[in-house]
């Protein structure tokens, strides 16, 4: 009994040699429609960012220190521009009551106005309400961080609701931690639940403090899925001054060049990058 005993537990190192599974196979890169989509909404989400951005602060120097009644601020294009509106849902839940509103031409440059009495209005703005109300019940906050959402109509009549980290500038912040919900039209149900990165990054200055140092590029990992995400082009169409982006998802190598569009590289494993000057 003994020899058999040794002689089992002497194969038992080769058999977990033999048992150690093989690295599992890159899965497809993504086509030229799904890149030139993803490039669509991100560039669609730094348009709204920024008209949010822009409208809080004409709104802020309005409101001052009276903030009453100023629960949601929510964004749409409209023939002219853009128009950010502030405010919240009533006691029905079937009307949002505007209180401020920062119009602008180009989405960057805004005047905003207390509206006396305050509108009530209904449609998007009270779908769009319930949507964020939607989003954020079921969204994951990290603790210590400011979010950002962003509402965005759809073809189909649903929406897009974005979280994700506040910046506070145009070079530092964190990234990551963010999720794109797409909800009914209603603004009540979660449709679809994508979570675009998982974990929270906090990235530094994108300045190099040595004189004559060139940033070229820069990286971001992504683990969750097989493409680059919305919130990738919108960060890099964030930074400044932008500079392309290469994004490693999941064995597959992108390039986000600077104005947002995504150019497949190869496996990143044999593919070259340039190397910073």
């Amino acid at each position: 009994m003994k020899i058999v005993a040794f002689a089992v537990l002497a194969l038992l190192p080769l058999l977990a040699i033999a048992q150690v599974p093989s690295p599992a196979p890159l899965e497809p890169p993504a086509s030229a429609q799904e890149l030139a989509t993803i490039t669509e909404r991100g560039r669609a989400l730094y348009d709204y960012d920024q008209a949010a951005w822009h409208g809080t602060d004409a709104a802020r120097a309005v409101a001052g220190n009276d903030t009453g009644g100023l629960g949601f601020y929510i964004a749409f294009r409209t023939s002219p521009g853009w128009v950010v509106d502030f405010g919240a849902l009533d006691s029905t839940g079937k009307a949002f009551i505007t209180v401020l509103e920062a119009q602008s031409a180009d989405g960057v440059h805004f005047t905003a106005g207390r509206l006396t009495p305050p509108r009530n209005d209904t449609g998007f703005l009270v779908a769009a309400a319930h949507a964020i109300r939607t989003a954020e019940a079921a969204f994951s906050f990290a603790p210590g961080y400011h979010y950002n959402v962003a509402v965005l109509p759809r073809g189909d009549g649903t929406l897009y609701v974005y979280l994700y980290p506040a910046h506070s500038d145009d070079t530092t912040g964190p990234a990551g931690g963010d999720e794109r919900f797409t909800i009914s039209a209603d603004g009540a149900q979660i449709v679809e639940a994508h979570r675009m990165h998982r974990n929270m990054l906090t990235r530094t200055s994108f300045t190099y403090p040595r004189p004559g140092a060139h940033l070229v590029s820069v990286w971001m990992r992504e683990v969750i899925d097989p493409h680059p995400q919305d919130s990738d082009v919108f960060l890099v169409l964030s930074r400044k001054p932008r500079v392309p982006e290469y994004v490693n998802a999941r064995g597959q190598l992108y390039l986000i060049q600077t104005d947002g569009t995504i150019e497949y590289q190869g496996p990143a494993e044999t593919t070259r990058v340039p190397a910073p000057n």
